[in-house]
């Protein structure tokens, strides 16, 4: 085999070797950015099912043992509405942002 045709050969085997660890570089920091959301979604579920959990507790505390009007009414109408703003602010949004490519 001439020398010339070697060095084509060593030379396509580096740019191949190049794409294959820049492929699986890019790879790996996709499926980074996926753990970190899917995380991301979990800690929110928990803290959720935490303030749901304190919400419903103290409303069923006031509502059974308190024997106030007034609380039960203050106890039921405040937490509506904060899950009533959350919801308008979650319909409210009207743009979707996409990042493409590049660093922050």
């Amino acid at each position: 085999m001439a020398p010339q045709t070697l060095y084509v050969l060593c030379g396509l085997a580096l740019i191949g070797a190049f794409t294959l660890w820049r492929a699986g570089r890019k790879s790996a920091t996709k499926s980074l950015r996926g753990v970190r959301e899917v995380t991301r979604m979990t800690a929110n579920l928990v803290r959720l099912v935490l303030c749901t959990a304190v919400i419903a507790f103290v409303q069923w505390f006031v509502v059974v043992k308190i024997q106030n009007p007034t609380a039960t009414w203050i106890t039921l109408i405040v937490p509506a509405l904060l899950a009533a703003n959350t919801i308008v602010r979650l319909m409210a949004i009207t743009e979707i942002v996409t990042h493409h490519g590049g660093r922050r």
